[in-house]
């Protein structure tokens, strides 16, 4: 009974024990769940911390040299990122509008890169790791930066001795941390000059022309330039406008004064990138003194020279340390002579009908562009003895009855596409094969020359060698 009894009992307590033993085991269970770890609070990339803070112009600059991905999987860093407001800032400094024309300014994506990694040390710094004072830290770019820590306030210096102020600090990414500041940092940019961009161009038949023209110093000191550069095939143009076999040649035929008015003519002084430029045309004076015309057309720029030739910019905003240089597939001429052209000389000489039929017949720019031409030209009372012929009043009524296309054999007619002063003449008779593709008979008879057209008129040179300039 006792027996029974007591195992009642123990059962009791045993049951109490467990019941007991059970809570305490729920509650430091309760507990253990409490003090366990929590997972840690997952970071931003830098991408993802700039995008918060609206950085968006820096974000668009590390796209465009695709530095984003290289920052996200850097092992650690240390980002100085420029506010919106220090990159309009650098804008209007080098006097531009947008990230792309400051890319230009500062000599394309690879200089661009080099900024944007100057602004990065690959090593974590947060606020209260910087000592009290100035420290320096080298950055991705390769250069230092000087980090200053005064009280709560830090500053960044760069190269160029700008001081700018962390005004965001201790921004945490899941790679190391962000300091938002408040002004683009500047490293040592280098940029190559004239005669080096031109040889990394390949533009070696201008090298060798600046060399002869001994204009390599002048181009490199000036303190401002823009290069209208001419490519090697340009250069075989003019050699061959100028039926010459090199660039020696060419300075025999012309002269090494000539060569250089030719190379100042290409130089403005002064800076003007494409983004610079109006769009429509505008003129800028060279280094050689006359103006030169430059036409910007949507994202076309082309150059004109003084006989209406006109070249295109093929490659354009070449940074280099004075300036910019812009490729042309054409090399530009200036008015190297005093002589007049044969517009100004028929003005001169007031062949007013021969000028408005010129123009009528829309061959004045042939005629301006010509490498050699000789020509006949008649004068006004020749004009009404031929209106008179034809019983029409004025040149009008001569086109409407012939047509513009004969009018325009008729002035070929009287132009022969090479250069016969009086004295290169041969005495008696001669023909000469005339743009209008026909035969003309000249005869030269002690000082008398004449011409003969294919009518077998005849009529008489009563001025000759009026030199006018050729291209």
């Amino acid at each position: 009974m006792r027996t029974k009894t007591f195992f009642r009992k123990s059962a009791s307590t045993i049951l109490s024990v467990l019941a007991l033993s059970a809570m305490i085991f729920m509650t430091a269970c309760g507990d253990d769940d409490n003090d366990a770890p929590q997972p840690a609070e997952e970071q931003p990339t830098v991408v993802e911390a700039a995008n918060s803070a609206g950085l968006t112009i820096l974000l668009d600059a590390l796209v465009e040299v695709d530095l984003d991905d290289d920052l996200l999987n850097a092992n650690e860093i240390t980002v100085f990122a420029p506010t919106n407001t220090a990159f309009e800032a650098a804008l209007e400094a080098y006097g531009v509008d947008n990230l792309a024309q400051l890319t230009a300014e500062i000599g394309g994506e690879a200089n661009l890169a080099t900024v944007l990694n100057f602004h990065v040390v690959p090593a974590v710094a947060f606020a209260a790791d910087l000592q009290e004072g100035a420290q320096e830290f080298e950055t991705l770019s390769g250069e230092s930066l000087t980090v200053t820590k005064s009280g709560a306030n830090v500053t960044v210096t760069d190269a160029a001795g700008s001081t700018y102020s962390v005004t965001t600090a201790d921004v945490e990414i899941e790679n190391g941390v962000v300091h938002v500041i408040d002004g683009v940092l500047l490293p040592t940019i280098d940029l190559p000059t004239i005669v080096e961009a031109s040889t990394s161009a390949g533009l070696t038949t201008l090298l060798d022309a600046v060399t002869a023209a001994e204009l390599a110093t002048t181009l490199t000191s000036a303190s401002e330039i823009t290069v209208f550069a001419p490519s090697n095939e340009a250069f075989v143009g003019l050699l061959e406008r100028y039926d010459a076999s090199d660039l020696n040649d060419l300075v025999a035929k012309i002269g090494i004064d000539a060569v250089t008015e030719v190379l100042t003519f290409h130089v403005v002084p002064a800076v003007a990138f494409s983004h610079d430029l109006e769009n429509d045309s505008q003129t800028f004076e060279t280094l050689q003194g006359q103006e030169i015309t430059v036409t910007k057309s949507g994202s076309s720029v082309t150059v004109t020279d003084y006989l209406n030739f006109t070249y295109t910019v093929t490659t354009a905003d070449v940074a280099i340390e004075n300036g910019v240089v812009h490729v042309i597939d054409g090399v530009v001429l200036p008015d190297l002579s005093s002589d007049p052209n044969v517009v100004e000389a028929a003005t001169s000489a007031g062949l007013t009908t021969l000028i408005d039929a010129v123009l009528a017949a829309e061959l004045r720019d042939p005629l301006l562009q010509a490498t050699a031409i000789t020509v006949f030209a008649p004068t006004n009372d020749a004009f009404a003895d031929l209106l008179a012929a034809q019983e029409v009043s004025d040149l009008n009524g001569l086109i409407a009855k012939l047509g513009v296309d004969a009018v325009t054999k008729v002035l070929q007619f009287h132009v022969v596409p090479a250069v016969a002063f009086s004295g290169d003449l041969a005495a008696g008779e001669q023909t000469f094969t005339t743009l209008a593709g026909e035969d003309l008979l000249v005869t030269k008879n002690g000082a008398t020359v004449t011409v003969t057209d294919a009518s077998s008129n005849v009529y008489t040179v009563t001025t000759a060698d009026v030199t006018t300039k050729m291209v």
